[in-house]
């Protein structure tokens, strides 16, 4: 009979817990929603149980289409996990090793490059001058380049500034550089590799590159105006394996979870992606993931996404089971209001017995 009499409480429980979290997150997210800041779609995930799945605002302007929990976003940076991911899995079948030589993969490395190895893109502390390494990749490589009327700039040897694997520097071209690397080692087009070996395996059903003009029935993306929002679009030729998927909420959802054991990541190859192999501003840097100690002193998993109109935070709390997961296609560069409203919704979660 006390069983009996349990469930229901502890449905209601949920359930309260759910609405007391919903308040936290309309209150939070009000100031931005006023001041232009933030439009898009929040998912707060409890030990793999949504407690909170919600739209905001409009994915299109013009056609007054609103955002829905299913909308598709662009991620930008957020993609880095799973070229991250798609490299782990060719090392797990032995397709290529972490510690390889970039030269080994790549015709026409530069010589004064050639101690960089994967693991140093992998943990964006190549060494190599960034912009210096774009020029080398559109002058061998010009199907990168994103302005086809317009001559790529021109590309000058030059040494590593700093030993690899020792001082971070963000780079999205050398996560370009690894989207190339796992096309020739697994011997398919990279597109290949990431759906069949990471979306096709995770059931990521909505997730997918855009490469020729926005993805059919995306949010369309949006900066803030003078008197309200103006269409912000941008080619992502140049940000392959970098910043060019687009996805869902329940899509990233089921990538985090993935992350909670060994069946899509060897122990030892999910290790190495949430180890700390150099340091950041706040802390290390993992493959594909910043990697801090929270005001709680536990564990803060998380990398943030930003450009062409959409912003995009994929947050996981491993210790506590939690995942926080925002969408948004207004371009808000700083972003103030992020920290207040994880740092709310992780009190929320704890106060309620989470």
């Amino acid at each position: 009979m006390r069983r009996l009499l349990w469930i229901p409480f502890l449905a209601l429980s949920l359930t309260a817990a759910a609405a007391t979290l919903e308040q936290i997150v309309d209150d939070t997210l009000a100031a931005p929603i006023r001041d232009r800041k933030f439009s898009g779609v929040v998912l707060v995930v409890k030990d793999g149980r949504p407690l909170l799945r919600k739209a905001y605002g409009l994915a299109d302007r013009t056609l007054g289409t609103p955002n829905t929990p299913e909308t598709r976003f662009m991620i930008m940076s957020v993609s880095k996990q799973f070229t991250a991911a798609l490299v782990l899995r060719l090392a797990a079948r032995g397709r290529l090793g972490l510690r390889d030589r970039v030269g080994d993969y790549l015709a026409d490395w530069p010589r004064e490059w050639e101690a960089v190895t994967i693991h140093d893109f992998l943990s964006h502390s190549a060494g190599i001058d960034i912009d210096t390494t774009y020029f080398w990749l559109v002058l061998h490589h010009p199907e990168y380049w994103p302005n086809p009327t317009e001559r790529p700039p021109r590309y000058e040897p030059r040494a590593l500034v700093t030993p690899p694997g020792t001082v971070f520097v963000y780079s999205n071209v050398g996560y370009v550089l690894l989207s190339m690397i796992a096309a020739k080692a697994g011997g398919r087009p990279f597109d290949e590799l990431m759906r069949d070996e990471v979306f096709c395996s995770l059931g990521m059903d909505h997730t997918e590159p855009e490469r020729r003009g926005p993805v059919a029935g995306r949010a369309r993306g949006y900066r803030r105006a003078a008197d309200g929002f103006e269409l912000s679009e941008q080619k992502t030729i140049d940000v392959v394996g970098a910043g060019d998927l687009v996805s869902t909420v329940d899509d990233l959802a089921k990538w985090d979870e993935a992350l909670g054991d060994d069946r899509f990541l060897p122990a030892a190859l999910r290790s190495a992606m949430f180890t700390p192999h150099v340091p950041g501003r706040k802390g290390g840097i993992g493959y594909g993931w910043f990697l801090r100690t929270g005001d709680n002193g536990r564990p803060l998993q998380s990398h943030p996404g930003s450009g062409a109109g959409f912003r995009a935070w994929n947050y996981r709390l491993p210790e506590d089971r939690i995942d926080v997961i925002v969408l948004s296609n207004v371009f808000d560069d700083v972003a103030a209001w992020m920290p207040e409203l994880l740092a709310r919704i992780e009190t929320a979660i704890e106060r309620n017995g989470g």
